[in-house]
């Protein structure tokens, strides 16, 4: 069930009840569902054994159907793991020209298996809705749905990694909208830094000098997704717990009347992560094959993560659902620790 918003926007009763109430809510998007993870059924990844820590995330040993889509499988994956932190999952899309905020099971299988389906940012929100799409949301759509959720805004924000400056800028500027909506939506986004294929230190300087607030959780370097974490890429800040985040926000936005949102840059779990210097290598042979197949922009991504799977050394599928699940648990933990805005200032 939803609640009506306005015009082609509109809440889901559950996750507006808790805004409504003040508890915890955590925005998941989309476009992980729609281009980022394959449809098809495959055996379960290994970052869901039993003694894993993905297991201690979602409390148990997830049940695996090797024949249903592992994309829906894992968005269903994400909202345990924030419901057994303690907060209320918001999965973000676009059905049929609305901008939805909070899907049931239904739609969300339909999203799922809809090969139709685009892959809206937020530039894409109003012809999308015109033609009565359907579309996954980037994380700038999904941070676009955060700041219009009904009847309060969402103020958290889980992802895989952002979007960014892309390599080879000089020459074409292709840069993401993400970092835009970074620098203009106040939203917590909880992500692994950036993917590898991107320009890292130019994204990490761009958002610098959109003054976006970096942060890194327990960490000083920026993570590459899920290739765990660089010495050359350093973070201005870093902090240990979710408490502390979630102070760092009420005084960006209420103490210091900031209106930027503010980036946590999770690390893919180690024991999940991927060598970093063996993904550079069949990153750059992907992105020459792409560009020798005339494949740019949103089929990059899905284009390049087909050609890991077929990697027998190297299957990214694994890292990147560990971190989805360790983002999502991060960002539910510190929705929970979201400070009262009515206890005084310390």
């Amino acid at each position: 069930m939803s609640t009506p918003d306005a015009g082609f926007v509109k809440t889901h009763s559950e996750v507006a009840d808790a805004l409504a109430e003040g508890r915890p809510v955590v925005a998941l998007e989309t476009a992980v569902l729609t281009h980022g993870l394959p449809r098809d059924g495959q055996p379960a990844p290994d970052c869901l054994r039993a003694d894993g820590r993905v297991a201690e995330l979602i409390g148990g040993t997830p049940a695996w159907d090797a024949d249903a889509p592992l994309n829906l499988q894992a968005v269903g994956l994400l909202e345990k793991a924030v419901r057994h932190a303690g907060a209320v999952p918001a999965v973000i899309a676009m059905i049929d020209g609305t901008l939805r905020i909070g899907l049931d099971d239904r739609e969300l299988e339909a999203l799922a298996l809809d090969e139709t389906a685009a892959k809206a940012s937020n530039r894409d929100l109003g012809p999308l809705s015109a033609r009565r799409a359907s579309a996954g949301t980037t994380v700038a759509a999904s941070m676009t749905a955060c700041r219009l959720a009904h009847p309060a805004p969402i103020r958290v924000f889980a992802t895989g990694g952002i979007g960014g400056v892309h390599r080879g800028w000089s020459t074409r500027p292709d840069i993401s909208a993400d970092l835009k909506a970074l620098s203009t939506e106040p939203v917590l986004v909880v992500a692994s830094g950036a993917k590898i294929i991107l320009d890292l230190p130019a994204t990490l300087e761009a958002l610098d000098t959109l003054g976006v607030p970096v942060i890194g959780f327990g960490t000083d370097a920026l993570p590459i997704f899920t290739a765990g974490l660089s010495d050359d890429l350093k973070v201005p800040h870093r902090l240990d717990d979710a408490r502390s985040i979630a102070d760092a926000c009420r005084r960006h936005w209420t103490d210091f009347g900031q209106t930027s949102g503010m980036l946590i840059a999770n690390p893919c779990p180690t024991e999940d992560a991927i060598d970093p210097h063996r993904m550079d290598v069949l990153v750059d042979a992907g992105l020459a094959e792409a560009a020798a197949q005339g494949i740019d922009g949103s089929g990059v991504t899905p284009f390049l993560l087909s050609s890991m799977i077929s990697n027998l050394e190297l299957n990214p599928i694994s890292a990147n659902i560990s971190l989805l699940i360790s983002n999502a648990t991060l960002a539910a933990k510190i929705a929970v620790d979201w400070p009262d805005e009515t206890a005084p200032r310390s």
